[in-house]
């Protein structure tokens, strides 16, 4: 699904706006895959909206940023496939950012209290969708544009960026579109090209099927960093630990994870935490005098088979509530 400027709301990043988080988006695929028409698309001088992607579109492995000064791409592109992702630098700084929160209705906007339903939700919360900034607010999309940064992913690449920089999918259609616009003189420019094109000859005929996708998806997998003191927001929401133990609201993840016995939020830093289960000491009238060190994340296997499957039917049903409502008010 590709999703416009947006910063992660509770429903992916279910702590408060006052709790700090870094977000690691990785890349399970080759984006974009060089099966696309980009390495042989035709000019089209006729394109009010041009872009020169070698001018802002880089490798993760780059220190350099291109230029932001490109026009945006045209806001009448169809949706079609997620090719890549891009970050717009600066964002979580910027003087306007709070009403681009506001009218994507962030995290930021919810009441202190939370919601009490999905239909309080869908009353009270601000905007217009967390997708839908270029609509809603165009001046503030063309802000987000002037500084976006698009990025050549390699299968296990992996971009880390703060939790409030605004980000977005690039859909092979905007992509390619991009690819098309006359090409740069630069001699970094021939070299891009030169690399699209021998790798389009080496993949033909493939897709990110060769990889376990297929044509029309590239997987990506986010992890997203928050510290044990960060507190999942209170009220009504679709966070599985909340929603396997209500009484979980408004609790900071070290304290979710001590009174439940389950690693709903592993730690991973500094290490990884590991606990101490007393053994039986044979031949002796005592238990624990030896111990064997288990890791956290162990405990995920339970989590997973036992805790998860309750908590995700839960979900379902309340996101088709809220989908339902959305539907009858006429919006996205």
């Amino acid at each position: 699904y590709a999703c416009g400027w947006h910063v992660d709301d509770t429903g992916f990043w279910p702590t408060v706006a006052s709790d700090p988080g870094v977000n690691a988006w990785i890349a399970l695929d080759d984006m974009p895959w060089p099966w696309s028409s980009s390495s042989s698309s035709s000019s089209s001088g006729n394109n009010k909206n041009k872009h020169n992607a070698r001018n802002n579109v880089v490798n993760p492995s780059e220190t350099k940023h291109p230029s932001s000064s490109d026009s945006s791409p045209s806001r009448d592109t169809p949706p079609s496939p997620v090719a890549t992702f891009t970050l717009s630098l600066g964002s979580h700084r910027a003087p306007w950012r709070h009403e681009a929160y506001r009218v994507t209705g962030s995290t930021h906007t919810v009441p202190p209290e939370g919601y009490a339903s999905a239909s309080d939700l869908i009353r009270r919360r601000s905007g217009s969708g967390t997708c839908n900034i270029q609509t809603s607010a165009p001046d503030l999309y063309d802000k987000l544009e002037e500084n976006k940064v698009m990025y050549d992913l390699k299968r296990g690449d992996v971009i880390f960026h703060d939790r409030w920089v605004f980000h977005r999918t690039v859909t092979v259609g905007e992509y390619e579109t991009m690819l098309s616009s006359p090409s740069s003189s630069s001699r970094d420019g021939d070299t891009a090209d030169r690399e699209r094109q021998d790798a389009a000859s080496s993949n033909e005929g493939k897709s990110p099927a060769s990889s376990g996708g297929n044509k029309n998806i590239f997987r990506r997998y986010s992890v997203r960093y928050a510290p044990g003191s960060a507190v999942v927001p209170p009220g009504y929401g679709v966070e599985p630990s909340v929603l396997h133990d209500e009484d979980n609201a408004n609790r900071t993840l070290d304290d979710i994870v001590e009174r439940s016995g389950r690693p709903w939020y592993p730690k991973v830093w500094p290490r990884v935490v590991k606990k101490k289960t007393p053994l039986p000491s044979p031949g002796k009238p005592t238990v624990g005098e030896s111990e064997v060190e288990e890791e956290e994340i162990e405990g995920l296997g339970k989590l997973v088979h036992d805790d998860m499957p309750r908590a995700e039917e839960l979900q379902k049903k309340r996101k088709k509530e809220i989908q339902r409502l959305v539907l009858m008010r006429g919006g996205h």
